[in-house]
């Protein structure tokens, strides 16, 4: 068979464009990262780069011009948020190489020789485009994961740093004759939570991220037990503020949880909740809703409340309602919603100026699959 007219089949893809697109979807489709999108996000640039590749042949180059290169990367990105495994991307691209091919023998032409090696140029450079603005997303998220576990750890000793620093203030001023010694050890003691502090808290505000990073372990729980604990432990916290915490929970509530991202939650609702509750009070309290051992846990206050036009925002990271004497800078709440994201659960605050805030959240129970 004679060597393909370069302009013949470009005009071939040209005239059959959707042609060659509703058969290369009908086997993408089969892709597991495809199966359920729609032909308009399927499509996303390969009508464009049919049109490059059209023009390539018509102009008799085997290369592609920049803006085909930002296409291709474009693609990748998009690739990528679809939730594509990168094999997918890559079968896509053979998959659109075999579409045009067997058009082009349907037309009785044999891609071989020049219009071979300008097809393959064209796919070859787009494919490895596509890849590479695909992998560049991978390392983004792969670090973005990295901050998030550091971000996550810090802020999970910060809140136990200032519990330790009350409770060494309160041994201070109970001792009323100390020796030498004991003068020098809570000194050592001071200064060392103090460089603690200073270092979580720099280090937190260079940390983008939250806690994604972790693989949870979930488990029933016995949830009573579990806030008793976190109560004990920030009693410092409670006791600088002049505020009573109760718990409310039932002795035999068990919740489906990881046992450590439920103390994150908790701690942090109650630490967040001393914060802004001064000689009042904070009740912790939970309910069974539904027979699978879907749960309601909640923490209310009758602190200073959150305004209506940050109600919104409480969640969002780095957002803090803390006044300049209460320094943060805002992941506690943003870290809670992840958490409480992790368990397919909701989370959400009502709230009134002066008369205090709760804080609930749903979480499903121990699901079949």
């Amino acid at each position: 068979m004679p060597n393909v007219n370069l302009n013949r089949l470009a005009a071939l893809i040209r005239n059959g464009r959707e042609e060659l697109l509703t058969a290369w979807r009908y086997e993408v489709r089969r892709l597991p990262g495809a199966e359920n999108l729609d032909a308009p996000t399927i499509n996303d640039q390969v009508p464009q780069l049919l049109d490059s590749l059209a023009e390539a042949l018509a102009r008799t180059q085997e290369d592609t011009d920049a803006q085909t290169d930002a296409i291709s990367a474009e693609h990748g990105l998009l690739r990528w948020q679809a939730g594509f495994d990168v094999t997918e991307v890559v079968a896509e691209y053979n998959i659109l190489r075999g579409c045009v091919q067997s058009a082009a023998e349907r037309d009785d032409m044999i891609l071989s020789g020049k219009a071979s090696h300008i097809v393959n140029g064209v796919f070859d450079k787009a494919l490895g485009r596509a890849v590479k603005g695909f992998e560049t997303m991978m390392t983004i998220e792969l670090q973005h994961r990295h901050e998030e576990h550091i971000g996550f750890v810090l802020h999970d000793l910060r809140t136990p740093l200032e519990a330790m620093s009350l409770a060494t203030t309160l041994l201070e001023h109970s001792l009323e004759a100390r020796s030498d010694s004991i003068n020098s050890a809570l000194s050592v003691l001071h200064g060392n939570i103090n460089r603690l502090s200073e270092r979580v808290h720099q280090v937190m505000g260079a940390v983008a991220g939250l806690g994604r990073a972790f693989q949870p372990d979930f488990t029933c729980l016995n949830l009573r037990g579990q806030v008793d604990q976190i109560i004990h432990d920030l009693g410092p916290l409670a006791g600088s503020a002049g505020t009573t915490v109760s718990n409310n929970v039932p002795a035999d509530i068990e919740i489906y949880s990881d046992a450590r991202l439920l103390s994150q939650i908790i701690q942090n609702l109650l630490s967040n909740a001393l914060k802004f509750t001064s000689q009042g009070t904070v009740q912790i309290g939970a309910r069974k809703v539904s027979d699978d051992g879907t749960m309601e846990c909640w923490v209310k206050d009758s602190g200073e409340g959150i305004p209506p036009d940050r109600l919104e925002k409480v969640f969002e990271r780095f957002e803090t309602n803390a006044q300049p004497k209460k320094r943060g800078i805002g992941l506690g709440l943003a870290i809670v919603k992840e958490i409480v994201d992790l368990h397919e659960g909701e989370i959400w605050v009502e709230s009134q100026v002066g008369e205090g805030s709760t804080f609930t959240f749903v979480i499903p129970g121990q699901r079949s699959d």
